[in-house]
């Protein structure tokens, strides 16, 4: 059983990698670059592997999927073989190769510490999975729920949609549990093991994720400092355990984010980029309901920053270009909501005449708003017990060590990346107010909906929170205001000699 569903996780991981080698320029094969595509791949695979198999219960061939997705691995490595055949402008075109800058002692002391962390962290998952190997409450409630349903429904699948089931809401986006599904279907059976190494693979995806991007983007210091904070996360790495969709979701937020930097890595083949970033978003919104919500804001402030930057001209090819990953996806999503979903039962309890009324109390904007504050310190620390209530976690660790680090760097954005920078930092902060009006509007007990969501919504953006302040931060012993490293000036300066030429009057 593991030896077909390790099959079915490498097909996943192998397709989303042949995506990146479509899409991204190849010309950087620095070691960081590789890992980018490795981890970012990965998770993109397995989002597409679970559309691939939604298609497939939709049309009756799950029998046949293993077929499916190895004739479409074949596919996607043969259009990259093609592609990496032809010379590409990607970056850094004609610049000498450089050599591997000096190992310090501060760089082999972070790298040291982060592999003890990385272990500590492995350790813990699996101390996790023997203590709750079913996951937590909505592990099993919805997301394992819905898969097993999904798995055992056979040509009735639909049925579970129309089983009244309420409380497990069948509304939610199906890319976790049709995943789970997939594995079983390779397994020929379900295993506990499955959703948590889902759980598990999200994680680290995540984790590698944000190490890849840094260094690539940054220098491997950041790169490993940011893993660092992710991993010494408690709720993180609880929330990866309990097999919740929640990391998931926050896996194709930060992916999308990192796609939106490569663009302005490499300008001179922005398409491919801006195709795996609307992919990303795309992914998002098949994750969780939350995910529809940052899509949209996602293409609109692409929209609008490009045509503020270079015209309707800009924005239009730059807009089309994300939507053209994005759509796909967005497709599956609509058809799955609106032929088999039942009614949110936030949305079902939305009245115009309590709306206003919602919207007038403002003792609700100040019960959500403190509610924010408290939950924004200190959600990286556990999660909220609701018989105690929501009250401010003194061990807000994660986000104080943040606030020490930037103190201490400063901030150095490289003037490359400030667009992608104050674009992402706004998708964020527009991203937590659409939450907040959600709350604003909710039918359900406020204090009740805040405690048990709050601090889970805050975590889908803390890997990209945490990316962004890597972004920002100065890199240690880096004295430029870009935040490059200075011996890269006197590299620079060796490789290219000054030619002067006198002037004779």
């Amino acid at each position: 059983m593991s030896f077909f569903f390790g099959a079915s996780l490498l097909l996943s991981l192998l397709i989303g990698v042949l995506l990146t080698y479509i899409f991204l320029p190849s010309g950087n094969r620095k070691t960081a670059g590789i890992l980018l595509r490795l981890f970012a791949g990965g998770g993109l695979g397995i989002g597409v592997t679970s559309c691939s198999y939604f298609i497939c219960l939709l049309a009756g061939l799950t029998r046949y999927v293993a077929v499916i997705d190895f004739a479409l691995c074949l596919a996607f490595g043969l259009i990259a073989f093609m592609r990496c055949r032809k010379k590409d402008p990607g970056e850094q075109a004609g610049l000498p190769p450089r050599k591997p800058a000096a190992r310090s002692r501060l760089k082999t002391l972070i790298a040291s510490v982060f592999a003890v962390e990385l272990v500590a962290f492995v350790i813990s998952f699996a101390v996790a999975f023997l203590k709750e190997s079913h996951g937590r409450w909505d592990a099993w409630l919805i997301w394992n729920m819905h898969a097993r349903f999904l798995f055992r429904g056979g040509d009735l699948w639909r049925e579970a949609f129309a089983s009244g089931l309420d409380w497990s809401h069948w509304d939610y986006p199906l890319l976790l549990p049709l995943s789970i599904a997939r594995g079983w279907t390779y397994a020929g059976g379900e295993s506990v093991l499955i959703p948590a190494a889902m759980g598990f693979v999200f994680t680290l995806l995540t984790l590698g994720l944000v190490l890849a991007a840094l260094s690539f983007l940054r220098g491997r210091t950041q790169g490993y400092l940011a893993a660092m904070i992710l991993m010494g996360t408690p709720f993180f790495i609880a929330m990866g355990a309990a097999q919740f969709a929640d990391v998931p979701f926050a896996f194709f937020a930060l992916a999308a984010f990192v796609m939106l930097f490569w663009v302005e890595r490499s300008p001179e083949n922005h398409a491919g980029p801006l195709i795996l970033a609307g992919i990303a978003a795309g992914l998002s919104a098949w994750t969780k309901n939350e995910g529809l919500l940052f899509a949209l804001i996602v293409t609109v402030s692409l929209a609008g920053i490009a045509a503020h930057a270079g015209g309707w001209a800009k924005a239009f090819k730059r807009t089309g270009l994300f939507l053209a990953g994005a759509l796909p996806v967005l497709l599956i999503v609509v058809h799955f909501k609106t032929r088999l979903a039942p009614t949110n039962d936030i949305m079902a309890g939305v009245g115009w005449a309590a709306t206003w009324a919602k919207l007038l109390d403002w003792g609700r904007y100040a019960e959500i708003a403190g509610a924010f504050f408290a939950t924004g310190i200190s959600f990286t620390q556990g999660v909220i017990d609701v018989r105690v209530g929501m009250t401010l976690n003194p061990g807000a660790v994660s986000i104080l060590l943040l606030v020490v680090y930037l103190l201490l760097t400063g901030i150095r954005i490289d003037p490359k990346y400030r667009g992608s920078f104050f674009h992402a930092a706004a998708v964020l902060v527009l991203t937590l107010t659409g939450y907040f009006f959600v709350y604003v509007l909710t039918p359900l007990d406020l204090n009740w909906h805040l405690m048990t969501s709050l601090n889970r919504l805050f975590l889908q953006l803390w890997p990209s929170a945490v990316f962004l302040v890597f972004m920002a931060a100065g890199i240690p012993g880096a004295t430029s205001p870009a935040g490059g490293k200075p011996e890269a000036a006197s590299l620079k300066a060796k490789r290219t000699p000054v030619k002067r030429r006198t002037i004779r009057k």
